[in-house]
């Protein structure tokens, strides 16, 4: 029986390990620029570490990022039409109020397929986000680099459609 019980409460840690990730999927403009804009951190300032003469020391040391529900056609790296809205609000925010940053593009998959397949197709898929940004708006190539993780990095449980549809998302974060 305690074997059962550890095995249970394991799990149980896998699932809510799932459920406890914030990745915010801002859907315009003004939502992604504030989410990719780094934040003072209150931890620092409560502590007495204000923000006065600390410059970058008192912006969080992790990079802001954000997630994208970027649809592609099934085993394909094309984008699908549905996605070029939400494109468009990345390109205006990156154009706007982000016009300044270097921005990674990290492709990431559901675990359907091997790892070598997935981190191709993460790959290729965070290739093609960054063309279309770059072909279609003009965003400078220097600014827009791309990272794949493939299924190694989930959000969500691979065991529900809705836990795939989100693993199956491109990042992008801020350098």
């Amino acid at each position: 029986m305690k074997q059962l019980t550890l095995i249970i409460l394991f799990l149980t840690g896998i699932n809510v390990a799932y459920a406890q990730t914030t990745l915010p999927f801002p859907t315009t403009e003004a939502e992604i620029v504030q989410a990719l804009t780094p934040q003072p951190d209150s931890q620092r300032q409560r502590k007495g570490f204000g923000t006065e003469g600390k410059g970058v020391k008192a912006i969080r040391d992790d990079n802001p990022k954000v997630g994208a529900l970027i649809l592609f056609d099934f085993n394909s790296a094309q984008i699908k039409s549905e996605s070029y809205s939400l494109l468009r609000e990345f390109a205006n925010a990156l154009q706007g109020g982000l016009s300044d940053t270097q921005i990674i593009i990290a492709g990431h998959t559901d675990n359907s397929g091997t790892e070598a397949y997935n981190l191709k197709l993460s790959k290729q898929r965070a290739r093609a986000v960054r063309a279309f940004l770059i072909s279609a708006y003009d965003i400078a190539d220097n600014r827009l680099t791309i990272k794949a993780f493939g299924e190694s990095q989930p959000i969500e449980t691979n065991n529900t459609e809705s836990g795939q549809m989100k693993n199956r998302r491109v990042e992008f974060i801020r350098e």
